[in-house]
């Protein structure tokens, strides 16, 4: 007998918390939540991001794709951490890289900044 009670009463509360998710309004999350606004002269690091993400998987037959990849995975940390300058200084050099502006030696990967 306990084991179908608690069956039911498992099923009831299933129910109930399904009908209450499906009528459970589904707003986008407020600005304020989201990451802070980008300044006034500033371009927002994660439409950068996606454009230069693009970019990198057209070009994927460039000699600097790897070194662009490192350059871009640095700048998507800046962005998470919310520094929209040096994300998208991150994802200028990687675009540069893919599109040959870079001429110099070879790239390396810069270091992430270190927490603390």
């Amino acid at each position: 007998m306990r084991g179908s009670k608690t069956f039911v009463s498992s099923l009831v509360l299933g129910a109930a918390l399904w009908t209450a998710a499906a009528a459970a309004p589904a707003n986008a999350p407020s600005p304020s939540v989201t990451t802070p606004a980008a300044s006034a002269g500033e371009a927002d690091c994660q439409k950068v991001g996606g454009d230069v993400s693009a970019l990198i998987d057209k070009g994927t037959r460039s000699p600097n794709v790897a070194a662009a990849r490192a350059v871009f995975q640095v700048g998507i940390m800046e962005c998470m951490d919310g520094d929209d300058a040096a994300a998208n200084k991150h994802y200028d050099d990687a675009k540069k890289l893919l599109t040959n502006e870079l001429q110099t030696a070879p790239v390396t990967a810069p270091k992430p900044k270190q927490a603390g």
